[in-house]
């Protein structure tokens, strides 16, 4: 993982980003110039994967998150005056067809861009939703992922979108989180999901991030913010959309907070789920 380096600037009436107490006005500016002088990863561009029966929480949420962090970078939203340059991002909701996108629940989106294989982002994120085992048999999806991730390119994944990140085989020994009702599954065909979940699991070296799904999808959308575009933008991001309130420091963590563990009820629902959001390969 690379170590950033991060520049001081003197009291400026803004509020602390670094915790030192209520009402301090003096705030670190990350720079994101890795200390060893190598190129780090940039987040330019992501994209979003929408599906037939896709969740609307788990594919719109970390949209909007990601959307919003746009209008923090570009300086359209500033709650406080910021010595870093604009920045443009790039968000988009990609459908695998033409036409709209049908959610789980029935909710109608018209997505920004149709899949072109032959188009990278720097980050693509695959949501979960009950039309996931399905994508998780489609080549056209794991052949994107795979792509992605040959290239160097971050793949982050929420809910049972993680069983379609790991069908397309590029997880290896990688530590994942996922929702409970294919943990076992992953379990059962070798990756390393532990049965205690993290909220999220962020693996920078390997540019790998999962994520449960509902609760955690808010506060891991964030962390990928806080994380690429350092702690200023992941700050407001994150008081935008009331996560630090919700979840405080854990949400400048690549590792989130651990869930509670109900063992009986999570076997009901892996019976009930799991032959549909991670089928039989």
């Amino acid at each position: 993982m690379n170590v950033y380096v991060e520049r001081h600037v003197g009291d400026t009436g803004r509020p602390d980003l670094n915790g030192t107490g209520p009402g301090a006005r003096r705030r670190d500016v990350v720079d994101r110039t890795p200390s060893d002088g190598q190129a780090t990863d940039v987040i330019r561009s992501i994209g979003v994967l929408g599906y037939d029966k896709v969740s609307e929480q788990d594919c719109l949420t970390p949209v909007e998150i990601f959307k919003g962090a746009t209008l923090v970078l570009r300086g359209d939203i500033a709650p406080w005056p910021r010595e870093a340059a604009p920045e443009e991002l790039t968000v988009e909701l990609v459908s695998l067809e033409p036409g709209v996108v049908t959610m789980q629940m029935g909710t109608q989106v018209v997505p920004d861009r149709t899949l072109d294989p032959d188009h990278l982002y720097d980050l693509l994120y695959i949501p979960g939703g009950v039309g996931s085992g399905a994508i998780a048999t489609d080549e056209r999806v794991l052949e994107l992922i795979r792509g992605h991730h040959a290239a160097g390119r971050v793949v982050a994944a929420n809910c049972s979108g993680v069983g379609v990140v790991a069908r397309a085989g590029i997880l290896d020994d990688a530590t994942v989180t996922s929702v409970a009702a294919i943990g076992r599954g992953l379990r059962e065909e070798g990756f390393d999901a532990p049965a205690t979940r993290r909220m999220w699991v962020g693996d920078p070296g390997r540019r790998v991030w999962t994520a449960t799904g509902s609760y955690g999808v808010n506060a891991s959308a964030v962390a990928i913010v806080a994380y690429y575009f350092g702690r200023e933008v992941g700050t407001i991001v994150s008081m935008m959309f009331d996560t630090l309130a919700g979840i405080g420091e854990a949400v400048f963590d690549p590792i989130g907070p651990q869930f509670f563990e109900h063992e009986a009820l999570e076997s009901s629902f892996q019976d009930l789920f799991q032959p549909m959001l991670l089928p039989p390969e």
